[in-house]
């Protein structure tokens, strides 16, 4: 081998390494709090089930993995809403909502996270916009965003003559840890 096609060899090994290393994985856990109101007052629910896996380069803001949360598992401190929540999200049938990261973008102190969410069968693109701090080996994310039933292709839970309104406020609160 001459020593041309060595150092060519040699230099795509150290920016294919250099390139490598800037993209970590993290392990994800957090919360989930959705705000809703209806006519006669508003309420939230928390979610702690939050986990998953996510590889990140900060350089880049390219981004892979999947973050899941058990929707069965909402506490707003009422039994029947709690229990409407499940039959609005059939959690029989989809017990679980996964958000598919494909971008992590900062702009200063804001961040947005890129993916597509999956919520009861319906699939869409959603933009988390909040912030990111860094602590030591660990990230903590705190953002979120509005939505509507309809999005979701699901229909909004009613007692009597009321009915839950749109939007719905989604707040996710996340540590990453390094692995």
């Amino acid at each position: 081998m001459n020593y041309r096609k060595y150092l060519i060899l040699l230099l795509l090994g150290l920016f294919w390494g250099m390139s490598q290393a800037q993209t970590a994985q993290y392990t994800i856990e957090g919360r989930v709090t959705y705000a809703a109101s209806y006519t006669l007052g508003r309420w939230e629910g928390t979610n702690t089930s939050v986990r998953g896996s996510v590889r990140w380069n900060p350089q880049t803001g390219e981004a892979s993995g999947q973050v899941c949360v058990e929707l069965g598992r909402f506490d707003s401190g009422n039994a029947l809403r709690d229990a409407d929540a499940r039959g609005v999200f059939n959690v029989d049938k989809y017990p679980l909502s996964c958000l598919e990261v494909e971008r992590i973008d900062q702009a200063g102190d804001e961040t947005t996270i890129s993916g597509n969410l999956e919520i009861s069968g319906t699939r869409r693109p959603v933009r988390i916009a909040g912030k990111l701090t860094r602590e030591g080996n660990t990230y903590r994310f705190v953002g979120g965003f509005n939505t509507s039933f309809s999005e979701w292709k699901l229909s909004p839970p009613s007692l009597l003559f009321l009915r839950v309104n749109n939007p719905v406020e989604v707040r996710l609160e996340a540590r990453a840890v390094l692995r």
